[in-house]
């Protein structure tokens, strides 16, 4: 099976879902991973080779930071010529990496391909909605044709909550699949039973951690609450800081002295990170992009046996109270931090929960819509035959 993923993630920035899924997809399924130009990033416009990855980037268009940019694009005629554009591009590197023809599957998870995508015979289109694409900060206004656009043309559609299903069929998806989110089990349980980290091993106790990016998602605000009222621990971020949000990360150290930020470390690594910690935290704020969200952060802090507080993000998140320390506020998260501290966790539950959710159940689950929905168009076009 030949599989054409259109994604707005690059192939080795981070382990986002596409990456986890398509990689544990069956043996035989050759990749072609098509991602956007990243302005600060080492962009790829020749095709590169990862296993049965083939990987570049194409100018598919993203959020535009840029005010010249938002409102440029804003104009249909602008659309229009970029849409004629990328369909040229896509095609020419299908054609080249020996990916053309109508035979390949199309996994999408950027809508801004939806213009161009109509035009381009396939198998099968799935579109794996892991986010509200239209949450995201200076997302336009015209986004949101894309999205329906999306929505309806799809042979597939997953959803990782059930808010966002609800969104996909109020935009006129047929039906709807739900997939959370997953884990890398086995990496993050083998990782955690390892050696403590140096720069862990050191550090005032208790820990109260968070792993991830420190994007514009992160709630600064709530994890200087959480230090002011646990000034005798240390609270510990580990993930890259992005660009435009060093001053802020600066002011939260300078602020508080037991808030220590160590960056980016290896993946394979990030277990043993975890399993250092009194507390695992997701604070994250509550806006609309995360209240339709499913954190990968639950399963890794879950596989490494942590106790984890977080806030009620989604309706799946909530109904996990009594596993998670679950909070509805701001203010209830700080003391959900003091109640995680005070009762621990149960880590044998914690790991069996991680377990059952593991990247590789999520990837059968993805071949098996994939394999339904091939089906269910060749017995559609056997009765147009016929």
């Amino acid at each position: 099976m030949k599989i054409v993923c259109f994604s707005e993630i690059q192939w080795r920035y981070v382990r986002t879902r596409k990456q986890q899924i398509l990689t544990r997809f069956p043996p035989d399924c050759e990749i072609l991973f098509l991602s956007s130009v990243v302005r600060g990033r080492r962009n790829n416009l020749l095709p590169e080779r990862d296993g049965r990855v083939t990987h570049l980037c194409v100018p598919a268009m993203k959020n535009f930071p840029q005010a010249w940019a938002r409102a440029l694009f804003a104009a249909a005629p602008v659309r229009l010529l970029w849409n004629a554009l990328l369909w040229f591009w896509v095609w020419a590197v299908r054609c080249a990496t020996g990916f053309s023809g109508g035979g390949c599957v199309f996994y999408v998870s950027n809508i801004y391909y939806a213009a161009v995508l109509r035009l381009m015979p396939r198998a099968l289109l799935l579109y794996d909605c892991n986010d509200d694409p239209l949450a995201f900060p200076d997302a336009p206004a015209w986004a949101r044709g894309y999205f329906s656009r999306l929505a309806r043309m799809a042979d597939v559609v997953v959803a990782v909550t059930s808010g966002l299903r609800t969104r996909l069929e109020n935009a006129g998806a047929a039906e709807v699949r739900l997939l959370g989110n997953g884990v890398d089990y086995e990496l993050f349980e083998r990782a955690a039973a390892g050696p403590t980290p140096d720069e862990m091993a050191g550090l005032p106790r208790p820990v109260i951690g968070y792993v991830g990016a420190v994007a514009h998602w992160f709630d600064f605000d709530l994890v200087e609450r959480v230090a002011a009222e646990h000034p005798a621990a240390s609270v510990v971020i580990i993930g890259p800081v992005f660009r435009g949000l060093e001053e802020r990360a600066a002011g939260l150290r300078a602020a508080r002295s037991n808030v220590v930020f160590l960056g980016e470390r290896p993946y394979e690594r990030l277990g043993a990170y975890c399993a250092a910690m009194d507390v695992c935290m997701i604070p994250l704020a509550m806006n609309e992009l995360r209240r339709l969200a499913d954190p990968n952060k639950i399963y890794e802090y879950a596989a490494a046996g942590r106790p984890i507080v977080t806030l009620a993000y989604s309706e799946e998140i909530a109904a996990l109270s009594g596993l998670l320390h679950v909070a509805r506020t701001p203010a209830e998260f700080v003391g959900r931090i003091g109640e995680a501290l005070r009762d621990g966790g149960d880590p044998e539950r914690l790991k069996a929960f991680a377990r059952s959710r593991s990247w590789q159940s999520r990837a059968d689950g993805m071949m098996r819509l994939i394999r339904e929905g091939l089906d269910r168009k060749r017995r559609r076009s056997g009765r147009k035959t016929a």
